[in-house]
């Protein structure tokens, strides 16, 4: 007898059977109550009632948002760090605990903002090509002194000042861990090193760590000044265009612009006063890094929206109110009418 024509003389088990049977049939789904259902409805409303009206949900949504980038993580600790500076002369005693306290949070923060500093001069290297990508765009369309094509020259020089801005702030960040040697002792280094320390051969070179924040400033002096060039060149534009009708959208290039001149004319002068060209207390220098953290915050949180890759809205209609009375009265009702 061939292997088709085999006859199998075991019964099949009840395992068997019932896993036949339920591969045949489809699958079922728990009965739902009207109960249960009301029960949702009412939960959902409740939260949304209470995230969006008592726990003031577009604030923590805007929050949310500035908190996607890593540019708006820093600039959020800026704003803290410019508190803390304007904090510590005006809210405080001198040598007083909170003056130390406010202090020691400027000076945290400060440390701490270099790790989101950390390697972006390779970004001004892509920075550059793209600007002058921007520049011969410009260039071709509309002619080499057309305003795009200016805007793509200042484009390429700032990004390559940022790039020696960033070199500079990652090398005193490297000297102050120990990578690169200078004179000042690193603090994880205190207890084997008793003095006669000197600068290393990178250092030394730079004319040592105060010679390179110099050139630190200078070089964020002068991203600065293309930057801004860049920015009144584009607000002439947007406003040529847009001439005297207001501001019906947020993501309006007037008022974006103007933002980002208003917060980078801020960091110029705080940049003065580090150089010795202005001097400014340190309670106006804490001022004035809240409002460029805050023109920065601003451009993020639009950035953030318009890519739509922040908060999500969620829609909450009000839950079916009615009762398991009401609708054993509607019950009898029916019956008494039938």
């Amino acid at each position: 007898m061939g292997a088709d024509n085999r006859v199998n003389f075991f019964p099949a088990s009840a395992n068997d059977i019932i896993s036949r049977e339920a591969s045949k049939s489809p699958p079922r789904t728990p009965p739902r109550t009207p109960l249960a259902d009301d029960l949702v409805e009412t939960l959902e409303w409740r939260v949304a009632k209470v995230y969006d009206e008592q726990l003031f949900g577009s604030a923590f949504n805007f929050i949310y948002d500035v908190l996607q980038f890593s540019s708006g993580r820093d600039k959020l600790c800026a704003l803290m760090q410019g508190y803390a500076k304007f904090a510590s002369e005006v809210l405080t005693d001198v040598n007083s605990e909170r003056h130390w306290m406010y202090r020691g949070i400027e000076d945290s923060l400060s440390e701490g903002r270099k790790i989101f500093r950390l390697f972006k001069e390779f970004r001004e290297v892509y920075k550059v090509r793209r600007g002058w990508s921007r520049f011969s765009q410009g260039a071709s369309s509309q002619g080499t002194l057309s305003i795009p094509a200016v805007c793509g020259v200042l484009d390429v020089l700032g990004h390559t000042c940022s790039f020696f801005y960033y070199l500079g702030d990652n090398l005193l960040w490297a000297a102050s861990v120990g990578i690169v040697r200078s004179k000042e002792v690193p603090k994880m280094q205190r207890r084997m090193w008793k003095g006669f320390r000197k600068n290393g051969p990178v250092l030394r070179m730079l004319g040592g760590v105060a010679s390179v924040k110099r050139k630190r400033n200078w070089a964020s002096i002068w991203r600065l000044n293309f930057a801004i060039g860049a920015n009144l060149l584009l607000l002439y534009r947007a406003a040529q265009k847009w001439g005297q009708k207001g501001l019906d959208d947020p993501d309006d290039p007037r008022l974006f612009h103007s933002l980002e001149i208003i917060g980078m004319l801020a960091s110029y002068r705080i940049l003065l006063s580090k150089l010795g060209f202005a001097k400014a207390s340190h309670a106006r220098q804490g001022l004035l890094a809240m409002l460029a953290a805050a023109c920065g915050i601003w451009s993020n949180w639009r950035k953030v929206r318009r890519k739509n890759c922040g908060a999500k809205t969620f829609a909450a209609s009000p839950p079916r109110r009615i009762s398991s009375v009401q609708g054993l009265r509607a019950l009898k009702e029916e019956v008494e009418t039938k």
